[in-house]
């Protein structure tokens, strides 16, 4: 498999995952024509994309998809909520596959497994997606990691983890109040310690390869976000495989796994 994330943050978000020459995207939060930018800066061919999984309809993640799904003529699957939820960005000509959480399906070489999180939006999933023998998960907007939710990415090879703040950073910052505690809630996003303590109960009996994403723009920066990781796992004197923290305006290198 080929994985890299596009962008991740509140401008848009998109993560390219290919197997067997064909691929699919899981989100599209930014416009058609960036999408184009970000997959030829890592030589990668918009040809091979065959359908476009959504995790929930909030913009950054969804934005982009009608004019993609046209524009490469592949379906687009989400949950009925998701995909009633952001119902202006379709024209009526895109075939639109309602999913379930919890109901496994399967996609060319790709078997999807949704499972349901906690977040501020209807009815939003994010997915573990396997191709043979190997797997990897995407895990960004979410307000708490649940038993389920470490269940699902437990064994994969490759995990894209939200770290989408510094706590101390959101206190502190110019956020109002009311949108401060949206964050922290249970339905909002997890922080960078929140994302350092799942990684570390992923890392056995095998170390973890994971990307962090989703970060804030104004309650986070990479380096703080990478160090919190890393300063837990220093402690109890055990590493990762490897860490990288994705972006918002560049992709990712490519990971083949």
């Amino acid at each position: 498999m080929k994985i890299c994330v596009l962008g991740s943050g509140s401008k848009g978000n998109c993560l390219y995952v290919e197997s067997h020459n064909s691929a699919i995207i899981i989100d599209q939060g930014f416009s058609h024509t960036e999408l184009l930018k970000r997959l030829s800066s890592r030589g990668l061919d918009e040809g091979r994309i065959r359908a476009i999984i959504v995790t929930h309809e909030h913009d950054d993640h969804i934005h982009g998809v009608g004019v993609t799904a046209r524009k490469l003529s592949i379906p687009v699957f989400g949950t009925k909520g998701t995909l009633q939820g952001k119902k202006g960005i379709f024209s009526g000509d895109e075939s639109l596959v309602p999913i379930e959480s919890g109901n496994s399906f399967n996609f060319g070489s790709f078997e999807i497994h949704p499972f349901r999180v906690s977040h501020d939006a209807h009815d939003p999933v994010q997915y573990c997606i396997t191709s043979g023998k190997t797997k990897i998960s995407v895990a960004t907007d979410l307000g708490y990691v649940s038993t389920l939710v470490e269940q699902r990415l437990r064994g994969s090879h490759l995990v894209v983890i939200e770290a989408n703040h510094d706590v101390e950073m959101l206190k502190s910052g110019t956020y109002p109040w009311e949108l401060k505690q949206r964050i922290l809630g249970k339905t909002g996003h997890l922080s960078n310690r929140n994302a350092a303590e799942l990684l570390f109960n992923l890392n056995k009996p095998d170390p973890v390869r994971a990307v962090l994403a989703h970060l804030s723009e104004e309650n986070n920066r990479a380096d703080i976000a990478e160090r919190e990781v890393l300063d837990l796992f220093e402690s109890y004197d055990c590493n990762l495989r490897s860490l990288l923290v994705a972006l918002q305006d560049k992709a990712t290198p490519v990971f083949d796994i």
